[in-house]
């Protein structure tokens, strides 16, 4: 019964990523347009038939073993194998309060649709998450962690993350400042966006084989901005950021280039530069950044320094750009009807 529904480059890339170790995930494609997000009583109770979903069980109670098809990916991919994670009673808390701080229609929907959350240690990339019934109307989901994102906050993570694009060496690097809260939250924020699109279409849906479900693929929050899943419109489009690592076919730039890079991004309406890369993790990034400054008051701020003193920075939530994007998120913020 379980199987992968990928999108983009994933399944001709997989193993290059992994070993790069790219923050990348998988979600449902979804198969027949837009859903309401809300299943009927009806659907809801074959779900659980199915499936075994309590919507009313607390979210981190859907601690389970790491599905054997998702371990099965990682066959091959690296010297060794990862290993499953048993969480200590801390690091259930951690994940507890994590689900807590979502915003409330991702708290509806992975009540409804999460079947399980796992951890891996040596698990190669940050997350992946994965439907288990793409032929379904209703899409059902597993998501697997990489257990060391338990052990940093979200600056340090997200650093790490951006300092992968740029070659090393020199007086030049690249931060990010979002605060100490912990990465989990922003990782859960990004998965948890996936899982919430798959099932609203808030991104144009598409077919397995990568086909439009939809004459008019547009949305509200890609309209203007995409051309194409993996394609800006023509105004956003930058030769410099379209060889960046994160990019399909992108590469490691030199340092002496980071800052060109980050006046690149600072003309889109771009939230990051993970976020350029296709449509589905522009909204994933973007609710990630809104939630973490608009709604939890944390920083998110881009810092070029050279020799330890700073030569550039950028708050993106800032931009108007970005922020002309920003009624989009009122949807997170209040819960489907049934």
């Amino acid at each position: 019964m379980w199987s992968l529904s990928v999108f983009g480059e994933f399944a001709v890339r997989l193993s290059s990523l992994l070993i790069a170790g790219s923050l990348f995930c998988i979600f449902a494609e979804a198969t027949s347009g837009e859903t309401n997000g809300a299943p009927s009583a009806s659907a809801q109770a074959e779900v659980i038939h199915n499936y075994g979903i309590d919507p009313s069980s607390p979210l981190e109670s859907r601690v389970k073993e790491t599905p054997a098809a998702v371990l099965k990916m990682f066959e091959g991919i690296g010297p060794t194998a990862p290993t499953p994670h048993p969480l200590t009673e801390a690091e259930r808390l951690q994940l507890k309060r994590a689900f807590a701080a979502l915003p409330p229609l991702h708290r509806q929907i992975l009540s409804e649709r999460l079947h399980t959350v796992s951890f891996l240690d040596g698990m190669p990339n940050t997350a992946l998450t994965s439907t288990i019934n793409p032929d379904e109307p209703d899409p059902v989901f597993d998501v697997t962690i990489r257990a060391g994102i338990l052990r940093q906050n979200v600056s340090d993570w997200l650093t790490e993350k951006e300092r992968t694009c740029f070659d090393t060496g020199g007086a030049l690097n690249v931060s990010v400042e979002a605060g100490k809260r912990d990465a989990l939250l922003y990782v859960l924020l990004h998965e948890g966006t996936h899982m919430v699109d798959s099932c609203l279409g808030i991104t144009p849906a598409f077919r397995s084989g990568g086909q439009p479900a939809d004459a008019k693929p547009a949305t509200s929050f890609t309209r203007g901005v995409w051309d194409e899943r993996l394609m800006p419109a023509p105004k956003y489009r930058d030769p410099l950021l379209e060889r960046t690592r994160f990019r399909f076919g992108g590469e490691i730039l030199p340092i002496y280039q980071v800052e060109s890079v980050y006046r690149s991004l600072r003309r889109t309406p771009f939230v990051s530069l993970y976020g350029s890369r296709n449509w589905y993790d522009d909204l994933a990034e973007f609710v990630a950044v809104y939630h973490f400054t608009k709604v939890l008051k944390q920083p998110y701020r881009i810092v070029i320094r050279k020799e330890g003193k700073v030569v550039f920075d950028y708050k993106p939530m800032k931009s108007d750009l970005v922020r002309s994007r920003a009624s989009e998120m009122k949807r997170f913020y209040k819960l489907e009807k049934p």
